[in-house]
């Protein structure tokens, strides 16, 4: 998966180098209790279930400026201001997201547990970044630094249903307004 204008440069015979971007937002998700769930399904029922999950949720991010990097697995990963900058919008353009991708699990049904209720965990980071190419075979385009390790430690210690941000990106919505932020308190958050 690679970014258009990255693609394009590829294609071109131009070679792609690391960029850094001084400000972008990261958002992380995952599924709680995917694990069990994957313990108690079929191979083909675990990918179907993603498969219809994550084409939900690419419907969804087709409305904002952000870029989805990935999925590994049950998470995803998506970035706003890389590889086009945005200013500070990027943090309102995964704050949207965010709410909209955590409001679809609701409604979501599980093809083969339609009684069960999807439920997922977000985090969200704004920070620099650094983003390339890695690989020729199957190239991808990669993020780097500790606004990317931050923004999984949001995710990973973040509540079913919640989008967790840290307070630099608490700190751009609140200069953007509009936004309504509850604070949990001080967390131990590896780095």
């Amino acid at each position: 998966m690679l970014p258009k204008p990255v693609a394009d440069d590829l294609r071109q015979g131009y070679t792609s180098e690391a960029q850094t971007y001084s400000s972008a937002t990261i958002y992380f998700s995952d599924i709680v209790g995917f694990t069990q769930l994957s313990g108690t399904s079929t191979p083909h029922q675990v990918v179907n279930f993603l498969n219809k999950l994550y084409t939900t949720f690419d419907d969804i991010i087709d409305n904002y400026d952000v870029y989805k990097v990935e999925t590994i697995g049950d998470a995803y990963m998506v970035v706003s201001g890389v590889p086009k900058e945005n200013g500070i919008k990027h943090v309102s353009e995964i704050s949207r997201m965010a709410l909209d991708l955590v409001a679809v699990c609701y409604t979501f049904k599980i093809p083969h547990m339609s009684e069960a209720q999807l439920r997922i965990r977000s985090g969200i980071h704004s920070g620099p970044v650094v983003a390339g190419v890695v690989g020729t075979k199957m190239p991808r385009y990669c993020l780097f630094g500790d606004t990317v390790n931050t923004a999984s430690r949001m995710e990973s210690t973040s509540e079913a249903l919640k989008i967790q941000c840290s307070s630099s990106a608490a700190e751009l919505l609140n200069e953007i307004g509009g936004y309504t932020l509850t604070c949990r308190g001080t967390l131990d958050v590896k780095v």
